[in-house]
């Protein structure tokens, strides 16, 4: 078998050694300085992450933990979410956002999904209101936030607290504001694959209040304030110095990555115009997009052939999410029949993920356009 020549090489959704290639010998620098240190929980390092990250996001406090998860669960334990009361959020997303509520014993109260969009939005999270829910917890799908600002409204209104999920949202913008500025607490995720990602799971917690944040840095460490007193059960969710090391090498860079995702889109965008069949998600005005996912519809008996053809092309394409919240059968229970959400449905069988990496080139991004819009007219 042949090598595939440089116009054939494989396109995937991410290239993580381009990035460490990019932030060349600083990361590995820092990484051995950390490790010298022995420093390696919290920490010097964390510290200086957490406070370099919150003036990233315009926000008083961020508070490390050990993943997205984790920061969702941690922040509605924050917010006072306990066993029995309801927390609002999206039926298309991925399953951490609903899932995290039902681990401390919440119960979810999906919503539909605007079909353009496929965020949530305050109109449709009011309806679901009722005298159980103690929190909103919007999910910026993809890269673009959610009504940051109607949702603030909508709480405040409602005497309930807001908990962002900005897993996907890294230096994302909707009304001059960032995910972290308007939440009373916004939950972040480093995954590797993330716009700013860790060598490994990591997360961090943002709040503008000194009170949420007094509460995050408890819960975190087995509900301790001081060592070898627990005013409450917490747990054990402390970002690792070595994390924090890799994210603070990288966090300088996250504006040009995102500029470049931003740039990789309207070359797909332009792509596809002439397009009755590529239809990419609907960008609000007014928003910084920083495009974690660059997502199409398809016409849905085409969707999962397109994939394939694009694979057989060494073009890998993914599909975020091929089965709504509410289809899941751990989600049985929470009292949602098949057909509760049809947008969310409806997206399920028709999103395609393009890739959209900041190292992605432009010859190779015009290659992915060409190559889907050929696999929909064989």
């Amino acid at each position: 078998m042949t090598s595939p020549t440089v116009d054939q090489a494989p396109i995937g959704p991410v290239d993580l050694a381009a990035e460490r290639e990019a932030v060349g010998p600083a990361l590995e620098e820092k990484m051995i300085e950390c490790l010298r240190s022995g420093a390696y929980v919290l920490g010097p390092e964390v510290k200086a992450f957490e406070a370099e990250f919150a003036t990233y996001q315009r926000t008083a406090h961020a508070l490390g933990v050990a993943s997205g998860t984790d920061a969702l669960i941690l922040g509605l334990r924050a917010l006072g979410v306990g066993v029995g009361d309801g927390v609002v959020t999206s039926a298309y997303t991925f399953f951490a956002s609903a899932g995290t509520i039902a681990w401390i014993g919440a119960r979810p109260q999906l919503v539909d999904v605007d079909y353009d969009t496929g965020l949530i939005t305050p109109e449709a999270c009011a309806a679901a209101l009722d005298e159980t829910t103690k929190c909103v917890l919007p999910v910026h799908l993809y890269g673009q936030l959610a009504d940051v600002m109607g949702f603030r409204a909508l709480a405040d209104e409602a005497g309930v607290g807001l908990l962002e999920d900005a897993a996907q949202a890294h230096g994302a913008e909707r009304d001059g504001k960032r995910a972290g500025e308007v939440g009373d607490a916004t939950a972040f995720s480093f995954y590797p694959t993330k716009n700013l990602g860790a060598p490994g799971d990591a997360g961090a917690v943002l709040t503008p209040s000194d009170d949420v944040a007094a509460r995050l840095r408890e819960l975190r460490d087995h509900g301790s304030r001081e060592k070898y007193r627990h005013d409450s059960v917490g747990t054990n969710s402390r970002l690792a110095s070595l994390q924090a090391c890799a994210l603070r090498t990288k966090l300088p860079h996250l504006d040009a990555w995102n500029d470049r995702r931003a740039a990789i889109a309207a070359r797909y965008d332009e792509r596809f115009a002439g397009s009755d069949k590529v239809r990419p998600l609907t960008r609000h005005e007014g928003t910084r997009h920083v495009y974690h996912q660059y997502s199409v519809r398809l016409p849905a008996e085409l969707r999962d052939a397109a994939a394939e053809r694009l694979r057989e092309q060494s073009i890998f394409a993914a599909v975020h999410y091929p089965s709504p919240v509410h289809h899941q059968p751990v989600a049985a229970e929470w009292g949602y029949g098949p057909d509760a959400f049809p947008n969310a449905a409806r997206l399920s069988t028709e999103i395609l993920c393009l890739p959209v990496h900041p190292f992605l080139t432009d010859e190779q991004a015009d290659r992915v356009s060409e190559a889907l819009l050929g696999a929909l007219e064989a």
